[in-house]
């Protein structure tokens, strides 16, 4: 199997344009925190992080990429604050990756995230406290981009989600050309900045987001509908519940915000025992 043939396999698609490089840096937040670099690839961006002077540690998963980012930064002059894993990201410990140069968190996540795993790395930085990064800056497909950084209207499972821990920015779009090979859709550039806190108060989180997944499992019905769908409720549960958090029962669940998830959150976490705990 020729390499460009694997890469595709493996959802690798090498980010060739030196604009779009010199825009990743140029967006690279002021804080000289270590960085985390997700899939190296041949190590055209892993160059242009270590020459930021910044503690670098990249995650690869090719061995024959690894290898030939290794060679790239050497040399190069740059393999004296950096080092190349290969590792599958998802299975990742930061805390001790970051060892492998002398550094610790506080840490800034950077990559061109493979489409296919785009939605569990975001679960694993965000949701899992030993994982989170300060920030993220990371290219993913434009249409998850759009979702992740919407408002309320156009809300989905993955925007609630990220935005629960995080503030999302929609930085550019990257077209198909300037990458090796050329991926179906085109990509963008986000960072999200990372909340010490979440961005909203609920009773857990288990709690907002076992009500917020009951709405979208039935994202184009009326909220009425698609909680007395998705959540565990009594006939006309849901109406009850929706007018005693001031939200109309017609709305879709795209529409919305945060806060009026955290409000069905706590009114659910306050009459459990009446309504049930249960998702269906």
């Amino acid at each position: 199997m020729s390499g460009r043939r694997r890469r595709a396999r493996l959802g690798q698609h090498l980010l060739r344009d030196p604009r779009v490089l010199d825009d990743i840096i140029e967006a690279l937040p002021d804080r000289p925190a270590p960085i985390l670099e997700v899939g190296a690839g041949d190590g055209a961006l892993t160059e242009r992080l270590a020459q930021t002077g910044r503690p670098l540690v990249s995650i690869e998963l090719d061995e024959a990429m690894a290898f030939r980012t290794r060679r790239r930064l050497a040399n190069a002059g740059l393999d004296a604050a950096t080092a190349v894993l290969e590792q599958d990201v998802l299975d990742l410990n930061p805390p001790e990756a970051l060892a492998a140069v002398a550094a610790a968190p506080p840490y800034g996540l950077v990559g061109n995230l493979p489409y296919a795993i785009t939605a569990p790395i975001f679960r694993k930085f965000l949701e899992t406290e030993t994982c989170r990064p300060d920030w993220m800056l990371v290219m993913i497909q434009h249409e998850v981009a759009q979702r992740i950084t919407a408002r309320p209207g156009k809300l989905s499972l993955i925007g609630v989600s990220v935005q629960f821990y995080a503030r999302p920015e929609l930085l550019f779009t990257v077209e198909r050309e300037a990458f090796d090979p050329p991926p179906q859709v085109r990509s963008a550039v986000v960072r999200l900045e990372v909340l010490p806190q979440p961005a909203v108060d609920v009773p857990s989180v288990d709690r907002f987001f076992e009500v917020v997944r009951g709405g979208f499992r039935s994202p184009r019905k009326q909220l009425h509908n698609a909680l007395a769908q998705g959540v565990w409720l009594p006939p006309d549960g849901a109406a009850d519940w929706l007018d005693a958090c001031r939200i109309d029962p017609a709305r879709r669940p795209g529409t919305l915000s945060l806060d009026e998830w955290a409000r069905l959150a706590w009114w659910r976490e306050e009459h459990i025992a009446e309504y049930g705990g249960q998702p269906r």
